[in-house]
């Protein structure tokens, strides 16, 4: 193909949900790095209904996002990446028709929601009879694509999600992010046009503790940071500040089963601990400076990239990137206990210049600038196209699939 390849990556037209739910941001990236690759022509398409007042096009951050609507009879498209917004199988038909080929770029824990909605349906907010946001309906919304492509976290159900999404085959894309966003944010914020964002020796919130977890699923709650920090304050550790639990007010106002327990831990009966609401980074870290992350089966998450940029003291349990911050395995309380007060001595360290390169090692790793990330990328559109083509993938994952298949000493009865 002499033309540049045209590639559709669906995600939402409203620029205020890319800071509320992450999946919009990774349809972002995947754009920026795919306007890197020369034989390709990236655009950002929404499905049709998305706004209140239908419009063809949409600017976001800068860029054009177009009505996907445009793309059945006016204009061609060669390839759909469906990222962060889920369209009808019927509408697809017309696309398929023009011989678009499709591939679900899956950046979301899909069997856990899948798990979850199938024992509880959709559940409901204790207040005003509210859907609660993780549920999800089992459709096969994006079924019959060619191919499917994960995020390296969920590799282990590579095979689930091939047949769940009806693909012909299935990959493991690279992870990928850039500070475009998180700094667009903080030069926005007035308490960050005197001050950098950056952590800096001396703050008065370097011993002060937050933690982001959304608690809309059992993939990232705040109950084992509660606990961890906690079991740092039960040892009376002189060092530790305030924590701060984002994301969790309604956990402890509403929900008639945690809040009895977590009024059982000094951490609470103290006053050390507040149950706060959902906020952007910035008003974050204008209160605490210790990020701690934690999560179960979803280790790639853009807080931790984030709190790296920021070059913060990062407690977390990411086996992807163990090297970076205070590092526990998955979920060793003690370990974690002592990864914290550890973290409270962060700028008494004498190699925190060792510490900042680290960080700016792995936001490189993930970085849509990566000549891995860009060539793995580049060579499963190629594929998408023409099945004859392997895709070259960086080696991380390459070992990730490897251990995967081998680790335990499995043999699939069908090789």
């Amino acid at each position: 193909m002499s033309r540049k390849i045209l590639v559709g990556i669906v995600t939402s037209p409203s620029q205020g949900a890319y800071f509320s739910n992450g999946l919009h941001q990774n349809a972002y990236y995947l754009y920026k790095l795919l306007q890197k690759v020369p034989q390709v022509q990236p655009l950002l398409v929404f499905p049709p209904g998305q706004l209140k007042i239908p419009v063809d096009s949409i600017e976001i951050f800068g860029e054009t996002a177009h009505n996907m609507n445009l793309f059945i009879d006016k204009y061609h498209l060669d390839a759909l990446l469906f990222v962060s917004a889920a369209v009808d199988s019927t509408y697809l038909d017309k696309f398929r028709k023009n011989g678009v080929k499709m591939a679900a770029v899956i950046y979301g824990n899909r069997y856990v929601m899948d798990q979850e909605t199938f024992v509880f349906g959709h559940l409901e907010h204790p207040e005003e009879g509210k859907e609660n946001v993780a549920a999800r309906e089992l459709l096969r919304e994006d079924a019959d694509v060619d191919a499917v492509w994960l995020s390296p976290h969920f590799a282990w159900q590579k095979d689930y999600i091939k047949h769940r999404y009806s693909a012909k085959r299935a990959y493991i894309c690279p992870y990928v992010w850039d500070p475009e966003l998180l700094d667009l944010k903080y030069s926005e914020n007035p308490h960050f046009k005197e001050s950098s964002p950056l952590f800096q020796i001396g703050s008065p919130n370097n011993k002060d503790i937050f933690c982001t977890e959304p608690n809309i699923n059992v993939l990232k709650t705040s109950l084992f940071p509660y606990l961890a920090v906690n079991t740092v304050y039960e040892k009376g550790n002189k060092d530790l500040g305030h924590f701060y639990l984002f994301n969790s007010i309604q956990v402890n106002k509403l929900n008639k089963e945690a809040a009895p327990y977590l009024r059982y831990f000094p951490l609470l009966k103290d006053k050390k601990v507040t149950f706060e609401g959902r906020y952007g980074l910035p008003t974050m870290t204008k209160h605490a400076q210790i990020m701690f992350h934690h999560h179960f089966e979803n280790g790639l998450n853009y807080t931790l990239l984030e709190a790296a940029r920021l070059k913060l003291p990062i407690v977390h349990n990411s086996e992807f990137m163990p090297e970076l911050g205070y590092y526990y395995k998955r979920a060793n309380l003690t370990d974690a206990a002592k990864q914290i007060e550890a973290a409270l001595l962060h700028e008494e360290r004498d190699d925190l210049a060792e510490y900042n390169k680290t960080c700016e090692e792995v936001i490189e790793r993930f970085g849509i600038d990566n000549e891995e990330n860009i060539r793995g990328y580049q060579t499963l559109l190629a594929n998408l196209i023409d099945p004859k083509i392997e895709p070259e993938l960086p080696q991380y994952i390459i070992n990730l699939e490897d251990k995967l298949d081998h680790e335990d000493g499995y043999i699939s009865p069908i090789s």
